[in-house]
């Protein structure tokens, strides 16, 4: 699946079917940047369900289970979700971005991480304290949703 596949396109028609709210994704996006990198399979499995509105398995799954309750899901979640399953979180993280998107992370000093996404419209935001790039980005992402929303109304 190539990266031009989560563009503006998939993102509207995710957007469209998401009845989230901006202090859902700002929570979420709270929520994210507190998991420990072991932990980032939660912080995917409920991204997946919030923006997708997919059938996951409800309360702490282990890794490698997200991705039976997408099977019948849009094959971009699948993508994204087969890909955490298996570890690859940060490659994760790239494909939900929407292709035209513009953002950018690193690691602290003091071992956090930090991500900026700007999307296409403007709506932008950073993640400035997240315990692994992945979340970060993720973290970012929603907060940037989330203003985008609000923009809208």
């Amino acid at each position: 699946m190539s990266q031009e596949a989560t563009g503006a396109v998939w993102w509207k028609r995710q957007l469209a079917r998401n009845c989230a709210q901006p202090d859902d994704l700002h929570l979420l996006a709270r929520q994210c940047e507190q998991l420990h990198p072991d932990e980032q399979h939660i912080g995917f499995e409920q991204v997946l369900r919030l923006l997708a509105d997919a059938g996951l398995a409800q309360g702490k799954a282990a890794p490698g289970k997200a991705a039976s309750g997408l099977a019948s899901a849009d094959p971009v979640m699948l993508w994204v979700s087969l890909l955490a399953d298996s570890g690859a979180y940060e490659s994760a993280a790239m494909a939900i971005m929407p292709s035209d998107a513009v953002y950018s992370g690193g690691r602290r000093a003091d071992g956090l991480h930090s991500a900026q996404v700007t999307l296409p419209g403007g709506a932008a935001a950073d993640s400035r304290a997240a315990r692994s790039q992945a979340m970060a980005w993720l973290a970012a992402l929603l907060r940037a949703l989330a203003h985008a929303m609000l923009k809208r109304h």
